[in-house]
């Protein structure tokens, strides 16, 4: 259905959004009928406007041949979101993982239009760094089992600069790669999860899902492991504060 808000839209975006092309999800039976590989990740808060969960099919060389996606967002990201599949589609999924949400706003745009998402309208510096969930598809592929350092290295010249020096996307592209190796696989083997909510500072916002959410002795149990984990990897003094959840439960 178009959004309701249409005028603020492109032509080109809200004619996706009447159609939505890519939006669902695969499954590993559609992998083993086509002899493909399932890769399945989600970035984001589990209920934020801007979570996408995604699926991908992926054939032996590298090269994306189907996708979905699931997501809560609206208007112009949504039809972002869709046109990301879409370009990843038929491409080396390292390739894919280069898409930017400036390039989707290029091709959302009317010829005499503005722009389409909010991000690239505010000139924000993350409209010119690939959609992460890409990234971390990529990273799921490979098996990511380098050290932390490694995979940080992967996001090219702002990997090399020291923590004070690099901007709001590429802190959290490092918090996430480490939460991905060192925190999330412990906690999915107790039936939960973590997302990143925010980083204002030195202070992270982070939720917890699953099992996690609704467990007080996992909220107190887990968070020095967590901030310690990010700390001790990253060089960091972050401090973690848990969203959702009774503070006087986070200091048991």
């Amino acid at each position: 259905m178009p959004p309701t808000d249409t005028h603020v839209l492109s032509a080109k975006a809200i004619s996706r959004l009447s159609e939505m092309r890519h939006f669902g999800e695969l499954t590993e039976a559609n992998a083993e009928a086509k002899e493909q590989t399932l890769v399945t990740t989600d970035h984001g808060a589990a209920h934020a406007p801007e979570h996408i969960s995604i699926t991908l099919l992926v054939d032996k060389a590298g090269i994306v041949r189907d996708g979905r996606f699931r997501s809560p967002a609206k208007d112009g990201l949504k039809a972002a979101y869709d046109l990301m599949i879409e370009q990843a589609i038929n491409r080396t999924l390292e390739d894919a993982a280069r898409f930017t949400p400036r390039q989707a706003d290029t091709q959302l745009r009317d010829a005499d239009g503005g722009a389409v998402l909010e991000l690239v309208a505010t000139n924000h510096p993350d409209a010119d760094h690939p959609f992460y969930v890409l990234r971390k598809a990529l990273e799921r592929h490979q098996g990511a089992k380098a050290t932390p350092d490694a995979v940080v290295a992967t996001g090219g010249t702002a990997a090399a600069l020291p923590w004070t020096d690099v901007g709001l996307f590429e802190k959290v592209r490092r918090i996430e790669s480490v939460l991905d190796i060192h925190v999330r696989p412990a906690l999915a083997s107790d039936g939960g999860g973590l997302d990143l909510v925010d980083l204002k500072g030195d202070e992270l916002f982070v939720q917890y899902h699953g099992a996690c959410g609704s467990c007080s002795s996992s909220v107190g149990g887990t968070l020095n492991f967590i901030q310690d984990s990010l700390n001790n990897h990253l060089k960091t003094q972050l401090v973690i504060t848990v969203s959702g959840v009774d503070e006087s439960i986070v200091g048991l």
